[in-house]
């Protein structure tokens, strides 16, 4: 399966898919890392909302979401709910076998086109030490993938509803520079997707950076024969590694008053996105985020 694929399926995506997607990261599923220095005032802030879109040469995804601080004000330690959902499409190309074997036994060359989907509701925690704040989400997830024509090798196709886990990490580090980390992992279809960032404000309030990630789920790891796989349907999907479901690239982002916008370019590997050929892809993502 290819990126594109995976960086519809991000739950990033949180993101390509994860990276996603993605990913997406993927995003490599991944929005933004949720986690700020932003300084607290004496009126709590106790919701987030955001929505954003990743766009590559295969697929496209639209997501939002909302986070809400019942207890705390949103950058203080303590309980954190969440829910988000998003919608793409995403094409791919593979081989599979002929529909005649004793007529013609070779496999032969097919484009699918997929449309995917995925929600989530989870609790969480927020927890600083020092320059650096980490939250923890965990609760039930959904994703789905509606593949046309119906393809019989993948392992990833269908809803399936399983338990996700997310680790947002942020870290400071001195007046100008930060760097963050989102990993997360649902076992609805293995999606995992992790994405790492580094900025620096070039002004108080614009900063630039660069980033990457890997977006990848049940049928990535069949390509690439990861240990513990199960269900993989053919030997020759064992083929990719785990670059071919990452990206790479810069971002600018600029902090509101009361939120944030940032916007990212770059470029993802993009395997069997044509005749089964290794190709690079530009991609570009672009999320906003309010808090009130």
């Amino acid at each position: 399966m290819s990126v594109s694929r995976q960086a519809g399926r991000r739950v990033w995506e949180s993101g390509y898919l994860g990276a996603g997607l993605v990913g997406v990261s993927a995003l490599f599923a991944s929005c933004d890392s949720r986690a700020s220095d932003v300084e607290l005032t004496e009126k709590p802030r106790e919701w987030q909302v955001w929505s954003g879109g990743d766009v590559s040469a295969n697929v496209w995804l639209l997501y939002s979401g909302m986070t809400m601080s019942p207890w705390s004000r949103m950058h203080e330690e303590g309980l954190k709910l969440r829910a988000s959902g998003g919608y793409g499409e995403y094409t791919y190309s593979d081989r599979v076998p002929s529909a005649d074997p004793a007529m013609d036994p070779r496999d032969r060359e097919t484009t699918f086109h997929a449309k995917t989907h995925y929600a989530e509701i989870l609790v969480g925690y927020l927890m600083r030490f020092g320059e650096l704040t980490a939250k923890a989400f965990v609760g039930p997830s959904i994703i789905g993938h509606d593949i046309s024509p119906n393809d019989t090798e993948t392992v990833v196709i269908g809803d399936e509803i399983g338990v996700k886990g997310v680790l947002e990490l942020w870290l400071n580090m001195g007046e100008r520079g930060w760097g963050s980390l989102d990993m997360s992992f649902s076992s609805a279809h293995d999606t995992a997707s992790a994405r790492a960032r580094t900025g620096y404000r070039v002004w108080p309030k614009l900063s630039l950076g660069v980033e990457a990630a890997v977006n990848v789920d049940a049928q990535g790891q069949c390509r690439m024969d990861v240990s513990s796989a199960s269900g993989c349907k053919h030997a020759y999907d064992r083929e990719t590694c785990l670059m071919d479901y990452g990206r790479a690239g810069g971002f600018v982002r600029y902090e509101l008053e009361r939120g944030e916008l940032s916007l990212s370019v770059g470029a993802l590997g993009d395997k069997f996105s044509r005749d089964g050929k290794t190709e690079i892809s530009p991609y570009a993502t672009v999320n906003w985020l309010t808090q009130f």
